[in-house]
């Protein structure tokens, strides 16, 4: 994985935002979102290996954790990893995602993923991404997808793909029972149906919050991080 971190204006932070950036995106999802005082980011994405940098979460005091679409397994992941970490979660946002991102019932159907996989080419990358944003007018988001090789992207599905096949996909998912405190699911989401998501986080013991207008990309809905959580 990759990381980036934002440190507070005034520095000596004791809480921190994690988050979980969505397949082949980069940190460019969440610059428009303002920093609540106090808080310092962390963003991770690129989920092609488990890998990253052993960093010092001890100065924290609040932790709150928020998703999107993949980052929502990655983030299962990486808190079963740093049990030290998960005691000092207030809070954890999942948008457009699931525990389990390739299952028929629960993620995105494997032939959708397995279509997705083999249709993924130079020449379809404008379509790929139209279908990621929901529309042409995130000219930002379209530039950060087009920053990475479809080589890589494609790697990170398929890692997620083959894990789908070997690893069973029960529900409720037991470590992340507990873990997440809202979710939000976009009615309009062309890449994870939203009845899969409503039916995983129903398993999950929560009632999702439903956005009629959303697409996929629901961090557009959003202006500060702290609305992800309040």
């Amino acid at each position: 994985m990759q990381h980036k971190f934002i440190s507070a204006v005034d520095g000596g932070a004791h809480k921190l935002i994690l988050f979980f950036n969505g397949w082949a995106m980069t940190p460019v999802t969440v610059e428009h979102l303002s920093i609540p005082e106090g808080y310092d980011v962390l963003i991770f994405w690129d989920y092609r290996d488990d890998e990253a940098v052993e960093l010092d979460f001890m100065a924290y005091e609040e932790v709150r954790v928020v998703a999107w679409s993949m980052g929502v397994w990655a983030a299962d992941r990486y808190l079963q990893s740093r049990p030290d970490l998960r005691t000092k979660v207030y809070s954890a946002t999942a948008l457009a995602g699931t525990g389990y991102p390739v299952d028929d019932s629960v993620g995105i159907p494997r032939e959708h993923c397995l279509n997705t996989l083999s249709e993924l080419t130079e020449e379809n990358r404008p379509r790929f991404n139209r279908r990621t944003c929901g529309g042409k007018s995130l000219r930002h988001i379209f530039d950060a997808l087009a920053a990475r090789s479809t080589e890589e992207i494609r790697n990170e599905m398929l890692r997620a793909y083959e894990s789908s096949l070997h690893e069973a996909h029960p529900l409720p998912k037991l470590e992340a029972l507990g873990l997440w405190t809202r979710s939000y699911i976009g009615l309009r989401d062309r890449v994870l149906p939203p009845s899969n998501q409503e039916t995983y986080w129903r398993g999950q013991g929560l009632a999702p919050i439903l956005l009629p207008e959303g697409e996929h990309y629901l961090l557009r809905h959003f202006v500060a991080w702290s609305d992800l959580w309040h």
